[in-house]
């Protein structure tokens, strides 16, 4: 590893990482509404009443979402790289890989309706709670059935050839 940074600056290394970045925004639809629901949430929480401590959780939840779509642009280019043919575990590597950021951005959703909607609607915290534990327990548990229900149909398909 040091071999490979040897000669290069801390500013080389940071315009590289800022072309990265670049490149995606340029060639991700869902990276740049990543960051334009981030930025218009950054902003008007500048305009709000917040406490200190929630507008960490609303910093954390947008680059957590944007972090997440980064790493998932990263691991299609990679799969994209090994072979473009169709391929179970390919598709499943990059299917987990849109999973992380759905699921990251769901958590940005619980922290949304938790601070910005006791700002904006002086919502309960209750709400966010409740929605959380939807996230947390029946969005697994529906995906589950209906996997299981899924694959229930293909095999009955398969059955009766």
């Amino acid at each position: 590893m040091k071999g490979r940074d040897k000669g290069r600056s801390l500013v080389e290394s940071f315009r590289h990482a800022s072309e990265g970045i670049a490149g995606a925004l340029q060639s991700e639809r869902n990276l740049k509404i990543h960051f334009i629901v981030g930025m218009a949430v950054l902003i008007a929480s500048f305009f709000l009443d917040i406490p200190r401590e929630e507008e960490l959780w609303l910093i954390f939840a947008v680059f957590s979402v944007i972090g997440a779509e980064l790493i998932n642009t990263l691991v299609e280019g990679f799969a994209d790289l090994y072979s473009t043919e169709r391929n179970p575990m390919i598709k499943f590597v990059k299917d987990v890989a849109a999973g992380i950021v759905l699921w990251y951005t769901l958590f940005s959703i619980v922290v949304g309706v938790i601070v910005l909607g006791k700002a904006i609607f002086g919502w309960h915290e209750l709400a966010g709670r409740i929605l959380a534990l939807v996230v947390l327990v029946i969005f697994p548990c529906t995906l589950i059935w209906e996997a299981v229900n899924r694959n229930g149909k293909s095999n009955q398909g398969n059955d009766s050839r």
